[in-house]
């Protein structure tokens, strides 16, 4: 799901990229093309083209890895220049990005600072320059950045976001410069750079926040019921994978002691019963009626399938964790909300706040400034915690919205292939939904993720590339690799090859190992593998021993 086009017309094959926003290895919208294809190709036709669409994927990675690899290698550098920042949207090459404002250095950091953070560089839209603001202290810095004065200049946005730099010795000519940003969400975004070698020191203005956690009583049952939505031989076999994963966690979970985790159901939008209702619990909706065509982005059957689910089917459980097919659970997850304020894993290109979408955003919901927009989460329906009570209003606002969104020409070339997550936030406002709880370490994406702490689900979205000896070519396919949609049209073997012994990532070690523990246990792999049809089904108590 990346911060790019992918435009496509009905019969063509979608090769033509158009690159939006900043850069960054992303190559998720290649899953909804590779299900578009699946749907409108026959079978003859469809091999050869999926060839040529992943021919495709792989100069695409190449083209968005460029903007990943140098922030990589900046991170590397020896800290002498300004911090990362993200420049106001309309400022222009050449031009100076500094505020006039005036700043007050005099408040209380106690009260108004959170914690600061030592060898960090944060992000943002740049209010005011560090070399045109030189203070004294790191607490000055902070202090300036609560008393910031918003300008219309600056869309009335305040400063949320400082960044100090403190250490001489690394510093050199920015010692003492103090950048003050604004962030739509500070919190949910990594930080640019971080580690012994950065001589930044960042924080964050907080708020409190406006939560539903007095509506629940203290013994609330927390238990929530998972679902995920599937179509299609190229989740197939990840429902499978996941839903053994799920099983496991879910045992370990509960012989812990007191385990939030409940049901588990695959949402299949087909319309017809498939081969794994014997093995994974599953309802069937209806896919989208004829007056609404999807023109092939059939992302679209998501909206409505979770509308028909939520209004038809019967669930113990109070609370839902909208999840996905290529999710391999880590450990036990709790329910994340508080109370009944939804919780979600924020993405970094859903940018619903950003200036040029702005005038997009208000077709939807109304005549809201930029600084309203940023109580728009910036998040999609998975992985995403919700009531069922939430549910239900929000899942007939979000289908109506989908459908308008993707009917609307400007909204669905600016948003193109994650247009369906930008439907599902803006109808999450428009019930009167704000300050949605996010949880950036919820969901791990490797291969830019590694360690396996502290994070509850592996997200398997992103290629892998290595060399033999182990060594990251992000941008080049490597002489070890795992891709999932290699296996778009069958199954994995049921031994995937061990990654090089030099490789480092723990997280892509790991998703090896599951993806080969959950085939070794659910029966009759290899035929699966051969055919993509399941003919013998796991029991769902079977399990690999350590």
């Amino acid at each position: 799901r990346p911060p790019n086009t992918l435009e496509h017309i009905a019969g063509v094959v979608p090769l033509a990229i158009t690159v939006e926003g900043h850069a960054a290895l992303c190559l998720v919208g290649q899953d909804r093309g590779t299900m578009w294809l699946e749907q409108t190709l026959s079978s003859s036709r469809r091999r050869v083209l999926i060839i040529l669409t992943l021919l495709a994927v792989t100069l695409t990675y190449s083209i968005f890895s460029v903007g990943r690899l140098s922030e990589l290698a900046g991170s590397a550098a020896q800290q002498a220049s300004p911090p990362s920042i993200r420049p106001p949207r309309n400022a222009l090459p050449g031009t100076s990005r500094a505020s006039t404002a005036k700043v007050d250095t005099n408040l209380d950091l106690t009260s108004v600072c959170a914690n600061p953070r030592p060898n960090t560089d944060s992000w943002g839209d740049v209010l005011v320059e560090g070399s045109s603001n030189v203070l004294e202290s790191a607490g000055k810095c902070c202090a300036a950045c609560a008393a910031y004065k918003p300008t219309a200049e600056q869309d009335m946005l305040g400063c949320n976001v400082w960044v100090y730099c403190e250490d001489a010795g690394l510093c050199g000519k920015d010692h003492k410069a103090c950048w003050l940003k604004h962030l739509a969400h500070p919190t949910a975004v990594e930080p640019s750079k971080k580690g012994p070698n950065v001589g930044w020191t960042s924080g964050f203005i907080t708020r409190p926040r406006q939560t539903r956690a007095a509506q629940v009583p203290a013994d609330d049952d927390r238990r929530y019921h998972t679902v995920i939505t599937a179509q299609g031989s190229a989740v197939h076999w990840q429902s499978r994978v996941g839903y053994y994963w799920f099983l496991k966690t879910k045992r370990d979970c509960q012989a812990a002691g007191k385990c939030d985790m409940g049901g588990f159901t695959r949402l299949l939008h087909s319309g017809k019963e498939d081969d794994l209702m014997a093995e994974i619990p599953t309802w069937v909706a209806q896919p989208l009626p004829p007056e609404h065509p999807d023109h092939g982005y059939v992302v679209l059957n998501r909206p409505y399938a979770l509308l028909q689910w939520i209004k038809g089917a019967v669930i113990p459980e109070k609370y839902v964790l909208m999840s996905e097919p290529d999710h391999v659970w880590l450990k036990p997850m709790p329910n994340l909300m508080t109370g009944t304020t939804p919780a979600a894993f924020p993405f970094f290109y859903i940018e619903p706040s950003k200036k040029e979408f702005l005038p997009i955003v208000q077709k939807f919901v109304g005549p809201i400034s930029r600084v309203e927009a940023e109580e728009i989460a910036p998040i999609g329906n998975a992985p995403t915690f919700m009531s069922v009570a939430d549910m239900k209003n929000v899942m007939p606002i979000w289908f109506n919205i989908s459908i308008a969104v993707h009917n609307d020409e400007a909204a669905s070339k600016a948003w193109g292939w994650v247009q369906e997550m930008y439907a599902f936030t803006l109808s999450c406002y428009k019930a009167g939904i704000r300050d949605i709880s996010l949880f950036l370490k919820m969901t791990s994406q490797p291969p830019w993720d590694s360690s396996m702490d502290p994070y509850y689900i592996l997200h398997y979205t992103y290629g892998m590339d290595y060399t033999k000896e182990g060594v990251f070519t992000p941008g080049k396919i490597g002489e070890w690799r795992f891709d999932k949609r290699a296996y778009s049209l069958r199954p994995p073997p049921r031994n995937l090859g061990e990654p090089p012994e030099g490789m480092k990532n723990d997280l892509v070690r790991h998703l090896i190992h599951a993806i080969n523990e959950a085939s070794s246990i659910i029966p009759d792999w290899d035929d699966y593998s051969a055919t993509g049809v399941a003919k013998q089904f796991w029991d769902g108590k079977t399990f690999a021993t350590a």
